[in-house]
């Protein structure tokens, strides 16, 4: 594994056998991806480049890459694979106004108790109320394991 030296201060990881390929582009940090500016002679328009699409290629129409650990500058292989939008989804970690420290997890002030939901198949899924909301991270962990398999990011 190798360091590519990003804008910003960053660094995006790539595998030994990449990194001289990639390494003789400027490459900039997005705030999330490692990209670059390519001219597309086609349309006669700059179009931005993702360093991941460079080492496994652009994914078809309808789907993504998807960073396993969520880290978008870590392009080694291993942690690069194309899902559809969905799939990404499920891999999503917590969101940033999360109060509960638990993905799936949140305080439902009526009841004044805890509430685990999660999505599977395109359905929001209520899986129950808690006094403990380690106990509705539980419920969460347990069904994301169960209706995401691969996909599921216990955060």
């Amino acid at each position: 594994m190798k360091k590519i030296k990003l804008t910003q201060g960053k660094y995006a990881l790539v595998d030994n056998e990449d990194f001289e390929r990639l390494n003789q582009f400027k490459w900039c940090f997005n705030g999330r991806y490692a990209v670059r500016s390519i001219y597309n002679s086609k349309n006669k328009k700059w179009e931005i480049w993702y360093m991941h699409w460079s080492i496994i290629g652009k994914p078809p129409k309808k789907t993504e890459t998807d960073h396993i650990n969520c880290n978008g500058l870590d392009n080694r292989k291993e942690n690069l694979r194309i899902v559809t939008q969905n799939e990404n989804r499920m891999n999503r970690g917590k969101q940033k106004n999360n109060t509960s420290g638990f993905k799936g997890v949140a305080w439902y002030k009526d009841y004044k108790k805890w509430t685990a939901r999660i999505m599977a198949n395109g359905v929001s899924m209520y899986l129950g109320v808690f006094d403990d909301k380690n106990k509705a991270a539980k419920a969460y962990n347990d069904a994301s394991k169960k209706y995401h398999k691969e996909f599921s990011r216990i955060a």
